[in-house]
């Protein structure tokens, strides 16, 4: 009986331990069902809170976009407004701004068509496009070019070369007065050419092209607008007094020119001295000796 009575009692102390293991068993599992509900729940709140912020800013996307879809218009319609003040052909400022020689532009520049405070001395329109052509175009220091760089320029040559032809063997001379013809030619395609005046245009052709306020117009990339000049000139490097203009795109290669003459005049009038003193030096006569009978 008693061990009966163990083995009963042991039975029960067993089922007993059986049934709280499975009742632990069951609320460890709806703990994990919980859990887990918990953190679907989280994540779906996530996915919400993350779909609604990405909705907000796509709306705030096409908010802005409309915005600058608005100001560009706005923007656009402005530059067209400031654009149609000016009716001119090329890209110059207000006909109102004064340039550095004014008083003798009163002067003596008054019977000439201007762009900007250049002066067009002779221009041409073509009959198919109706656009003008510039032939000789002067720069806003046409009288510097015209009473100083011209003056001085003939007298060095005229001077040191009747100097050389007097003193020196002839074909010195000769070579002196190719090389200063030459740079005074040069000086005149220089100054009387057109340096590059940007044409007008109310609308951006290419995204590298930038407004100008000054000219109320659109200008390529390289150009720039000259103060002294008034207008946008085409790869604009910079204006010199001397040659009276801007220098640009299509008057460079001539001033080039006309400084490689100037340095050329300064070597040559070097050597010419040297070469005709080492010449008279050795006794030999430049000239041949006339005998009168």
């Amino acid at each position: 009986l008693h061990r009966r009575s163990g083995g009963i009692m042991e039975l029960e102390e067993g089922n007993e331990l059986r049934s709280l293991n499975n009742g632990r068993d069951v609320e460890r599992f709806h703990d994990s069902l919980n859990s887990i509900s918990e953190s679907f729940e989280s994540e779906g709140k996530k996915r919400l809170v993350e779909g609604i912020d990405s909705y907000g800013d796509e709306d705030d996307d096409l908010e802005r976009d409309s915005l600058d879809g608005e100001e560009d218009d706005e923007n656009d319609a402005l530059d067209m407004e400031r654009a149609s003040r000016f009716l001119t052909e090329f890209a110059e400022g207000a006909p109102d701004r004064k340039g550095p020689c004014d008083w003798a532009d009163a002067l003596f520049c008054l019977c000439f068509p201007r762009i900007g405070n250049m002066h067009v001395l002779f221009q041409t329109r073509c009959k198919n496009t109706g656009r003008s052509r510039l032939w000789c175009v002067v720069g806003p220091f046409w009288p510097c070019t015209l009473c100083i760089t011209y003056p001085l320029l003939l007298l060095v040559a005229l001077g040191l070369g009747f100097t050389f032809s007097q003193k020196y063997p002839v074909p010195l001379a000769v070579v002196w007065y190719l090389v200063a013809g030459g740079c005074l030619v040069f000086l005149a395609f220089t100054s009387c050419s057109d340096p590059g005046i940007v044409r007008r245009e109310p609308k951006r052709i290419d995204r590298t092209w930038t407004w100008t306020g000054q000219t109320s117009s659109y200008r390529p990339s390289k150009s720039i607008y000259c103060r002294d000049c008034n207008c946008v000139i085409e790869e604009y490097d910079h204006v010199c007094p001397w040659t009276g203009t801007a220098i640009g795109k299509k008057n460079m290669c001539c001033f080039q020119a006309f400084v490689s003459s100037c340095a050329l005049m300064f070597v040559l009038a070097i050597f010419i001295t040297v070469a005709g003193t080492l010449f008279m030096a050795n006794g030999t006569p430049h000239h041949k000796p006339v005998h009168h009978q």
